[in-house]
């Protein structure tokens, strides 16, 4: 039951992470987690944002994007094949 609703609440920061990133006008597969986690009602520095984004790194459904957290001070993250798929799942 726990990890069914870890898997929903990273599911829902992926597809706000996502949504954000698609309102400003990119495109791309690069996500600010931490961002997302604040509309959300979560701190950047919150333990249950590390453990989502730890499962959604061990599921393969998001990767850090280093040459983005080279321009950037907030955790970025690209989305991976299965993460495309978690959204589709999520969108349709």
């Amino acid at each position: 039951m726990e990890n069914e609703r870890l898997r929903e609440d990273a599911k829902q920061l992926l597809r706000v992470a996502y949504a954000r990133e698609v309102a400003r006008g990119d495109v791309g597969l690069g996500v600010n987690l931490g961002a997302a986690a604040e509309e959300r009602g979560m701190s950047q520095d919150s333990p249950h944002l590390a453990t989502l984004t730890d499962f959604m790194e061990v599921a393969g459904w998001i990767e850090a994007d280093i040459a983005a957290r080279v321009r950037r001070e907030d955790p970025f993250y690209r989305i991976t094949e299965r993460g495309l798929e978690v959204l589709r799942e999520i969108i349709d």
